[in-house]
């Protein structure tokens, strides 16, 4: 798998984790499959060292991400982009009639 491959799917995996409409046994199924030296983006390694720590209090927010990642010595990390949906998935939600854009 190439670097860019990977890049993404390490970002669609932290969305995924961070997607509150994602059943939580499967989001607990994939903090398990995943391992922090599975990242080779280092941003993605810390944000998902986060959320493995924060995932057995409950829901995670982007308040919660954000002060956790700060709490580490990462203030900068831009976390709202794992919790904003897919592109063109409010559209498609929205036709499903879940969502209206």
């Amino acid at each position: 798998m190439d670097r860019e491959t990977q890049h993404a799917a390490e970002f669609k995996a932290l969305r995924t984790l961070c997607d509150e409409a994602v059943p939580r046994n499967l989001r607990q199924n994939l903090i398990e499959s995943l391992r922090p030296r599975a990242f080779v983006e280092p941003e993605h390694r810390v944000v998902f060292e986060s959320i493995r720590a924060l995932f057995p209090r409950g829901s995670i927010s982007l308040a919660q991400l954000q002060v956790h990642l700060n709490n580490r010595g990462f203030p900068d990390t831009d976390a709202e982009k794992y919790f904003q949906s897919a592109p063109g998935a409010t559209m498609a939600q929205g036709r499903a009639g879940k969502i209206k854009p």
